[in-house]
């Protein structure tokens, strides 16, 4: 069961959000303070190595499961390019890798990604960034947000990706288009701890 769901779920963790040709919410700024570096800038933050955990709800048992991962971050020296590498551990002799490769826009404050796995098609997403609550290069919180399909069904998608120190949490919401603040809802998340150099 496990592995059926991390079939389901893994991409979406690392990518941060939905399916294929997913397109950027509007109105996606308002969260940004005005002083605040730019997202791309402590997205920058991020590289080194991570374990952690990928958390998904079980929607049979409403428990959440946990999957082990390792994540392994770099950045190209353009200073806009993300190379994640994660190794998803769901038992003996079952490793899911997925390489996730993203390209930052700094005018538009947007990423655009593409997930990497065998087996898999590989689909562009597009997400739209702002930050909040941004202390320093090391506590900051950055708001993913993307419209996308949450099964059949089209979707806001909305990833909180939070950095506090050496822990890093991405929480995935999803909502109906046009619904309100209300109506989010938790679909997965990744909970990650530096590994020291």
């Amino acid at each position: 069961m496990i592995f059926r769901a991390l079939t389901l779920v893994a991409l979406l963790a690392v990518l941060g959000t939905g399916q294929a040709h997913a397109s950027p919410a509007p109105n996606t700024h308002v969260e940004a303070q005005a002083d605040a570096p730019a997202p791309t800038d402590l997205r920058l933050s991020l590289v080194g190595r991570w374990t952690g955990a990928l958390g998904y709800r079980d929607y049979q048992s409403d428990r959440l499961f946990e999957i082990p991962v390792t994540t392994t971050i770099e950045a190209l020296p353009d200073g806009l390019t993300l190379i994640r590498r994660s190794l998803f551990d769901d038992g003996p002799d079952k490793p899911v890798w997925i390489t996730t490769v993203s390209l930052d826009d700094r005018t538009a404050a947007t990423a655009t990604s593409a997930a990497f796995r065998a087996g898999r098609p590989v689909e562009p997403l597009v997400e739209t960034m702002s930050t909040r609550d941004v202390r320093d290069a090391t506590h900051w919180t950055i708001v993913y947000r993307t419209i996308g399909m949450d099964g059949d069904a089209p979707a806001e998608l909305r990833v909180t990706e939070t950095l506090d120190g050496q822990t890093l949490m991405s929480v995935k919401d999803v909502r109906p288009i046009g619904a309100g603040d209300d109506a989010w809802a938790f679909r997965n998340q990744t909970r990650l701890t530096r590994v020291p150099d």
